[in-house]
C-alpha cells in the first residue's frame, strides 16, 4: 500500500513539474508576444510614416511634372518664335565667291513636269551648277540620291528669309510652271508653302536690291483678279533681266491684266533633243493613262476604263497606268488601289520615272496616251503617239496652257473638256498619227548663254 501511495506521490510530483514547466514556457510566449506587438506597433507606425512620405513624394512628383510640361511649352513657343525671325538652315550658305544662282520651282514634290524642267535647266547651266542653289518644297520622303552634288535648300520659314536670300544670292531664276497665281495671295502663311506666293515676293525682294530675276516658260491662271498681286506683278515684269511665259493665253492675260507685253518661249521640256519612234505594232495594244489621281476625279475615270472594257477587245489590249506625281507616293497608290478593284491581270502600273529618258521611252512604248497632266501630253505629242486630253477644269492654271500645247502641235480636236466627249474619240485607230514639229529654242538658249556669263562679270 505504501508503494503505491509512493508511486502515486511521484506522478504527482512530475505532473506538478510539467506543469510549472508549462507555466513557465507559456509566460515566456506571453513575453515574446508583447515584444512582437510592440514590433508590429512600430513596423506599423513605420509604415504609415513611409505612406506619408510616397504620398508626399507623389505630390511633390506631380508639381516637378507640371513645371516640367509648362518649362517644354514655353521652349516650345520660344522655338516657334525663333523660326519666325531665323531659318537655320539659310546660316550655311555662303556669303562670298563668284557670281550666286537661285533656282526656285516646284521642285522635290516629286512632280515629274516639274523635276523635267529642274533636271533641263542644271544639265544646260552645268559650268555655273556648282554655284546653284535649288529652291525646294519640303518633302520629308524625298531621296535626295536623285540629286547628286546638288546645292538643296527649302522654301522660306519666315518674311524676313526674302530679303536674306536677295541679299546672299546675284540673280533668281524661276525655271518654268504655273508659277504667275495669285489665288492663295492673300493667305498670311502661303509665303512658306504656295510658289504663287513666294514668286512674287522673292522676285520683289530681288528687284528691290538691284538684282536679276530670270523667269524662263512660265505660265498663268486663266485670270489674276487679286490687286496687290497684280501691283507687284507688273513691276516684277518691268524690273526683270528676262521674263517669258511659255502660252500665248498666259501672255494675253499679263497684257490685258498687268498691261505688260511679255516674251514667249517653248516649255523647258521641248528643248529636250529626242526623236519620234515608230508606233509598236506587234503585241498588244498598249493604252497609256496618264490621270491627275485625286478622289474626286476617280468617277470620270472609271467611266473611261469601263468604256475602255467595253470597246476593245481586252485579250489584246493592255491598259497602263503611268505615275507622274510621287509626293507620298500619290499616284502609285491610287493606280494600284485601282487595280486590285478591277484586276492586275487587266491593267499594269508602270514605275515612277524619274528623268526624261525613263518617262519618254515607257510613252514611246504605248501605242495611244491618254493624259489629265500637262507633261505627260506634252510627252505623247512630242513623242509622236495620238494624245487624247481632258482638260482639268477645277485648275484655272490648266486651260491656258492645255490650250496652247494643243494648237502648237496642230491637234486642238484631241483636247476635251468633258469624259463624255473624250470617250466619243475611243478607240482610236491604231498608227502613227502624229508628225514630228521642230520647235525654234533660239530663246531659251540665249537666256542660258546669258546666265553663263553673269559668271564672268
Amino acid at each position: 500500500m505504501l508503494k503505491r501511495l509512493k508511486a502515486l506521490e511521484n506522478k504527482i510530483c512530475y505532473i506538478n513539474r510539467v506543469l510549472i514547466d508549462i507555466n513557465s514556457k507559456q509566460t515566456a510566449l506571453q513575453s515574446q508576444n508583447a515584444e512582437l506587438a510592440e514590433e508590429l506597433s512600430r513596423i506599423s507606425s513605420c509604415v504609415g510614416m513611409l505612406d506619408q512620405q510616397i504620398k508626399a513624394l507623389g505630390e511633390r512628383q506631380e508639381k516637378l511634372e507640371g513645371r516640367l510640361l509648362s518649362s517644354i511649352s514655353i521652349l516650345e513657343e520660344k522655338w516657334k518664335r525663333i523660326d519666325d525671325y531665323v531659318n537655320l538652315e539659310y546660316f550655311m550658305l555662303p556669303s562670298g565667291g563668284g557670281t550666286k544662282y537661285l533656282l526656285a520651282g516646284f521642285y522635290g514634290a516629286v512632280n515629274l513636269g516639274d523635276e523635267l524642267m529642274l533636271q533641263k535647266l542644271y544639265e544646260d547651266l552645268s559650268p555655273v551648277r556648282n554655284n546653284i542653289y535649288v529652291l525646294m518644297c519640303d518633302n520629308a520622303d524625298l531621296d535626295v540620291f536623285l540629286y547628286p552634288g546638288m546645292n538643296i535648300i527649302h522654301y522660306p520659314k519666315n518674311k524676313f528669309d526674302f530679303n536674306f536670300l536677295s541679299n546672299i544670292f546675284d540673280c533668281v531664276i524661276f525655271g518654268g510652271g504655273a508659277v504667275i497665281d495669285d489665288t492663295k495671295y492673300s493667305l498670311n502663311d502661303s509665303y512658306q508653302y504656295d510658289l504663287g506666293k513666294i514668286f512674287i515676293e522673292l522676285a520683289s525682294s530681288f528687284i528691290s536690291r538691284g538684282k536679276k530675276v530670270y523667269s524662263v516658260g512660265l505660265s498663268t491662271n486663266d485670270r489674276l483678279t487679286d490687286d496687290g498681286y497684280i501691283g507687284k506683278l507688273q513691276r516684277i515684269i518691268s524690273g526683270s533681266a528676262f521674263f517669258s511665259v511659255r502660252d500665248k493665253y498666259s501672255a494675253a492675260v499679263l497684257e490685258d491684266t498687268a498691261g505688260k507685253q511679255v516674251s514667249l518661249i517653248n516649255d523647258i521640256v521641248l528643248t529636250y533633243k529626242s526623236k519620234i519612234y515608230p508606233e509598236e505594232t506587234e503585241g498588244k495594244y498598249r493604252i497609256g493613262i496618264i490621270w491627275i489621281c485625286y478622289e474626286e476625279l476617280k468617277k470620270p475615270l472609271y467611266e473611261l476604263l469601263d468604256h475602255i472594257l467595253d470597246k476593245y477587245d481586252m485579250s489584246n489590249t493592255e491598259v497602263r497606268f503611268i505615275p507622274f506625281y510621287d509626293y507620298r507616293k500619290n499616284d502609285q497608290v491610287f493606280y494600284d488601289e485601282l487595280c486590285r478593284e478591277y484586276g492586275n491581270e487587266i491593267f499594269s502600273v508602270s514605275d515612277m520615272p524619274y528623268d526624261f529618258c525613263q518617262a519618254y521611252s515607257e510613252i514611246c512604248r504605248c501605242n495611244l496616251i491618254i493624259s489629265m497632266r500637262y507633261h505627260g501630253a506634252l510627252l505623247g505629242l512630242k513623242g509622236g503617239r495620238r494624245t487624247l486630253a481632258l482638260l482639268y477644269s477645277q485648275h484655272r492654271h490648266y486651260y491656258n496652257k492645255m490650250r496652247d500645247l494643243y494648237e502648237k502641235f496642230e491637234k486642238e480636236q484631241d483636247l476635251f473638256t468633258s469624259i463624255e466627249e473624250l470617250k466619243k474619240s475611243v478607240p482610236v485607230a491604231p498608227g502613227l498619227t502624229n508628225r514630228e514639229i521642230q520647235f525654234d529654242n533660239s530663246a531659251y538658249d540665249a537666256v542660258i548663254s546669258e546666265l553663263i556669263n553673269l559668271s564672268d562679270k
